[in-house]
């Protein structure tokens, strides 16, 4: 079996602390923590999302603010933990604002920043890279950053999670999505979520695919629909979510009115789950094995990012 399925059959083996080596967390100041800010980028950035999407599930009693850039942004709190998440430890946006903080943590499995890291004796969540790519180990990213607030934080919650296999569902969405400009629409809540299949959409089987909110989509987004010359080309995927307010579900069946009427191809995706983060994880994966089968449809593997390595060489 390819290395890259076979970390997506064994996803659900990073959803717990059990992975995660834990150092010199007593280092980290617990006293008046007003922000929490995690720096990272591609899919280390996106476990600041999901974090801070989840923040009430969770129950972070303070602001999280995510930073995909090099540097550090500009912030007014006068106590707040820097997360550096890095999976391989080497990204050099992340590495670049570390030295300039001294309330700081990283989450990594290995790298420049795990060296400066222990030499410095900074508070560090460790795992092992077992040989996937990063955009698949959000799971061990995730809860090693969870491990290191709960140190601070102890009243926050990591409920318990049970995947459902989304495989075959996978393999049928991306049968139907192949050949087409993919739109990602969901909740301004599930944000996150909708970011997060475009990236994957667009890393692993390289296809176009953009992400955008409702209700704000319906004040301009959805007037692209009206351009014939680009429909046939296009295809919507709805992120539903149960607990959604009343009135973006009512938004959302307009909106399919609307599609049916003027022939816009789309599919609802239902989030599954009894909480949360069971819904946002089941979904992530599920995004996972649709990206996977769409590579295979594409002729091209899911594995390579020859791109974004070329990009990478440059001088």
């Amino acid at each position: 079996m390819e290395q890259f399925k076979k970390g997506l059959i064994e996803f659900n083996k990073q959803l717990s602390f059990g992975a995660i080596d834990f150092f010199n967390l007593n280092k980290l100041k617990n006293k008046n923590t007003d922000a929490i800010i995690i720096v990272g980028m591609g899919g280390s950035g996106q476990v600041g999302d999901m974090i801070a999407g989840l923040n009430k599930e969770l129950n972070i009693p303070v602001p999280v603010i995510v930073w995909k850039n090099f540097g550090l942004p500009e912030i007014n709190y006068k106590n707040p933990l820097f997360i550096f998440i890095s999976f391989s430890g080497n990204t050099a946006e992340t590495i670049s604002g570390f030295k300039k903080v001294k309330n700081r943590a990283v989450v990594c499995s290995g790298g420049k920043l795990l060296k400066i890291a222990k030499k410095e004796r900074v508070p560090i969540a460790y795992f092992k890279d077992p040989g996937i790519k990063p955009r698949q180990g959000g799971g061990l990213m995730f809860y090693g950053a969870i491990g290191i607030l709960k140190n601070i934080f102890q009243e926050i919650m990591v409920t318990s999670v049970k995947l459902e296999n989304t495989e075959k569902e996978g393999r049928a969405i991306a049968k139907k999505i192949k050949n087409n400009i993919v739109l990602i629409y969901g909740s301004q809540k599930n944000e996150y979520l909708c970011y997060n299949w475009k990236t994957r959409l667009n890393e692993t089987p390289k296809n176009p695919a953009f992400s955008g909110i409702i209700p704000e989509i319906c004040h301009n987004e959805i007037e692209i629909f009206e351009n014939k010359n680009f429909l046939s080309e296009l295809i919507v995927l709805f992120i539903e979510d149960d607990s959604d307010t009343t009135t973006n579900k009512n938004i959302i069946k307009k909106i399919k009115k609307v599609f049916n009427k003027n022939g816009v191809k789309f599919i609802s995706v239902a989030l599954k789950g009894k909480n949360e983060l069971t819904r946002a994880w089941n979904a992530l994966s599920l995004a996972d094995w649709i990206s996977y089968y769409l590579a295979e449809e594409n002729g091209l593997s899911p594995a390579k990012t020859n791109l974004i390595d070329e990009l990478k060489s440059l001088k």
